[in-house]
């Protein structure tokens, strides 16, 4: 079967295309922002001495990772004004769903960047009298951060590329807008893969600044 491409479509309809790249790029930054808060609430509950905290954050964690973002996505929309009475309208359904589901592994990354740091770095500030916020706040985080740079940018790519389930409640974003556009020019083809060109360019400018952050942290280590 022959097919002839006709790129046409892609330059006359540009501007329609990219327009929607401004809520993508929105939603992925509130996603990512409330998922860290959320996110370092659970992974300090993982490490708690209270055991049923330690259990109630396993819970969310496993909860959230191991069920589809987008069933969650129309759980909120759909069941939250049934169950609460909370009627969210689509973008702020994807935010909140797309935070919570982010910050399980959120969580994760900031367990696993606290366990990371020497013990005795928080037996020593203990020692002078820091309280656990201070040594957290001070101490820990400060030096954990830099470690977990690099899974907060795979975080913050799979949120961006969650975000286009947005699509699925009718929301333009880049997402939507090809699925508009695809239907009236009868060109997925080019519109798709377009829109994928897209998403790789801003996902590889988003893992390249993280891996120069990267190197001036660890040479500003030395």
């Amino acid at each position: 079967m022959d097919y002839a491409f006709n790129w046409r479509v892609v330059w006359q309809n540009w501007d329609f295309l990219i327009s929607g790249i401004t809520l993508t790029l929105g939603v992925t930054a509130a996603s990512l922002s409330c998922a860290i808060v959320i996110g370092l609430a659970v992974g300090l509950m993982r490490l708690s001495k209270k055991g049923l905290l330690r259990r109630l954050a396993m819970a969310y964690v496993e909860i959230f990772r191991n069920t589809p973002a987008l069933v969650q996505l129309i759980w909120v929309y759909y069941c939250l004004p049934v169950l609460v009475g909370i009627n969210l309208d689509a973008t702020s359904a994807c935010i909140v769903a797309l935070s919570t589901n982010g910050a399980a592994y959120v969580a994760e990354i900031f367990r696993a960047g606290i366990q990371g740091v020497p013990p005795g770095q928080v037996e020593a500030a203990r020692s002078i009298g820091m309280s656990y916020g201070e040594t957290m706040r001070k101490i820990i985080l400060p030096q954990a951060t830099r470690k977990m740079i690099p899974p907060f940018v795979n975080e913050a790519v799979s949120l961006l590329k969650y975000s286009s389930l947005v699509s699925v409640l009718g929301v333009s974003d880049l997402t939507y807008q090809a699925q508009v556009l695809s239907t009236t020019t009868f060109r997925p083809i080019e519109i798709f893969t377009f829109i994928g060109v897209v998403y790789f360019l801003v996902c590889w400018m988003m893992s390249s600044a993280a891996q120069v952050l990267e190197r001036r942290l660890a040479v500003s280590d030395r």
